[in-house]
């Protein structure tokens, strides 16, 4: 690790639903949960946002909303959030429409609105949203069935069906099966944030919050990551 640098990790893991319990037929590819790295760096003299910009592969736009800057002005000495990329999660830039994007990432407002939970077709510049379901690869385990899987992870029968392009409900063990879910967005809570703040910032709510990440308070810890979506 070098000096002045802090890694610290974002892990996105697929929502599953607590009443769905892990068995032990199936077995999840480890590889399937993508783990990304957010750093936290010390800003050096002459370092600007354009040049971390540059040199971290991300936009300004993200280094600001992503440290709560209302300005491009950093200061030497002070840490700086780098954001993670995010597979299959975007931030929406002025301009952007649910349309738009959807039209983009080749979806449909509607799944837009489910992934996201949005109620309307109101969005905002700076606001993560989820743009496609997360691929898991199932190793198919002697006693498995469509059904069975199905419940396990949420979705349906005829769902898993499409996405494997199977014409019936026959699977082999042995076999890799793909399943889709919703990613797990995480962040890194930062000095100043509430779980009032961040429920704005990421336009859900504070009860949801709490629900995601099993609080049974208010209070959060700088440093520490929460869950978002």
């Amino acid at each position: 690790m070098k000096k002045n640098k802090l890694l610290l990790v974002c892990i996105m893991t697929l929502a599953i639903s607590s009443s769905i319990g892990f068995s032990t037929k199936s077995e999840v590819n480890a590889s399937s949960y993508p783990q990304l790295t957010e750093e936290a760096i010390v800003i050096k003299k002459g370092d600007t946002l354009y040049s971390l910009s540059k040199k971290y592969n991300v936009s300004i736009k993200e280094l600001m909303n992503r440290n709560n800057l209302s300005t491009d002005k950093i200061i030497a000495g002070k840490n700086l959030i780098i954001p993670a990329k995010i597979q299959n999660v975007i931030t929406i830039n002025r301009g952007d429409t649910l349309y738009s994007i959807a039209k983009k990432h080749k979806t449909t407002v509607e799944e837009l609105k489910k992934w996201n939970k949005l109620s309307t077709d109101t969005i905002y510049e700076g606001q993560s949203l989820i743009v496609a379901l997360q691929e898991l690869n199932v190793t198919i385990k002697k006693g498995d069935t469509l059904y069975a899987l199905s419940k396990k992870y949420g979705v349906t029968v005829d769902e898993l069906k499409v996405w494997n392009n199977l014409k019936n409900n026959t699977i082999f063990v042995g076999e890799t099966l793909i399943v889709k879910q919703i990613p797990s967005v995480y962040i890194l809570i930062q000095k100043g944030d509430t779980l009032y703040s961040i429920a704005r910032k990421y336009q859900t709510t504070v009860s949801d919050l709490k629900d995601l990440n099993n609080l049974s308070s208010n209070t959060i810890v700088v440093g520490k990551k929460l869950r978002v979506k």
